[in-house]
């Protein structure tokens, strides 16, 4: 049969047209046999430092502090302070109206009185045997019943007058004169601010490192001046946890500096600076973030990275503990190795990979 040029030509032009598409798919193949490279972020270890610091966020406040209250109710005659004054121990913050309760104690006086004159004279008599014993007793019951209601008057008396328990700055004052209170309403609030004091939420698993360490200081940083660093001191600690966050409250006392004017309610942080006690052992220790260190079952491990061929491979690893957001490890790495964190449980043995940089 013959076969016209048309026609050749056609099949000359559909044979071009397949054999492009088979290269075309045959490149695209190849090129997804190709391993893909995994950005990861990589960490160049060094020898772990003996001393390890952790930081919390806290808030200051008051090392002492009191809500000041009368606890008889009356018309307030007089409020003797302004809010953020400073007073002295025993100073007078506010008075109620006294009249009802002088009368109170008078009457009470009175009373008591004529009990004592009467008593007084049935011991006479009794002496005597002019009257019975038990008349006696009777008459020493009724005194001894009004003394002790000339002291509850004399005391409610003295509640009028509502005094600083300590020297102190006042913060709060919600009430004003010729106010009628009741007994035990808030009439001041009353704070120390020679020692102030913050609370830090401190996880289980620091407090469980706390007998291998010993501690090299605390440190208060305002938020509002944090170029100022102020000691502080361990003052207590919780010993039941919060139950959903597992964490222990620890407070620390610190003074403030003289430069720095510092009111509770202030946002900081406290710095903790530890060091583990030495076991007299020469250990390869090197410090490792947390997000590097993966476990497979009971054993953990990281990837380490071959700066040649920038692959990696899994290496097991001896954990030691650590403070923070690091952890020491003291076998299966040395200083120097390089290892993957960010991204690292996304790799294989042999997985090829590259710097990844924000």
């Amino acid at each position: 049969m013959r076969t016209s040029g048309r026609a050749l030509a056609r099949l000359s032009l559909l044979s071009a047209t397949v054999l492009t598409m088979t290269a075309c798919g045959g490149g695209e193949t190849e090129a997804a046999r190709e391993p893909a490279v995994r950005p990861v972020k990589l960490i160049t270890l060094e020898s772990a430092s003996n001393v390890e610091t952790v930081r919390f966020p806290a808030v200051v406040d008051a090392a002492q502090r009191s809500e000041l209250s009368f606890q008889v109710g009356g018309l307030i005659e007089t409020v003797a302070v302004a809010e953020a004054e400073d007073v002295d121990q025993g100073a007078v913050i506010a008075q109620l109206d006294q009249r009802d309760f002088q009368s109170q104690v008078e009457s009470a006086r009175s009373q008591y009185n004529n009990a004592e004159e009467e008593y007084q004279r049935a011991v006479r008599l009794s002496a005597e045997d002019a009257i019975a014993r038990s008349v006696l007793e009777q008459r020493e019951s009724q005194r001894d019943v009004t003394r002790a209601a000339l002291d509850r008057a004399e005391k409610a008396l003295e509640d009028t007058v509502l005094r600083a328990p300590f020297a102190g700055v006042v913060a709060q004052i919600p009430v004003r004169e010729s106010q009628t209170v009741g007994a035990g309403q808030l009439v001041a609030a009353l704070i120390a601010v020679g020692s102030l004091e913050v609370t830090i939420n401190m996880p289980a698993r620091l407090v469980a490192l706390s007998p291998e360490v010993e501690n090299r200081g605390a440190f208060v940083f305002l938020d509002a001046a944090p170029e100022n660093r102020i000691n502080a001191e361990f003052k207590e600690a919780d010993l039941l946890a919060d139950t959903a966050s597992q964490t222990y409250r620890v407070t620390f006392a610190f003074t403030p500096p003289e430069n720095l004017l510092i009111l509770p309610g202030m946002n900081a942080t406290v710095e903790l600076n530890a060091a583990r006690q030495s076991t007299g052992e020469a250990v390869n220790r090197v410090s490792v973030p947390l997000s590097a260190i993966l476990s497979d079952g009971s054993d953990n491990y990281v990837w380490v990275v071959n700066q040649d061929s920038m692959t990696v491979s899994k290496r097991a690893v001896t954990v030691a503990g650590g403070i923070g957001e690091t952890a020491v490890v003291t076998e299966g790495l040395t200083v120097g190795d390089t290892i993957a964190t960010a991204g690292a449980s996304f790799l294989a043995d042999g997985m090829q990979v590259r710097p990844w940089t924000d």
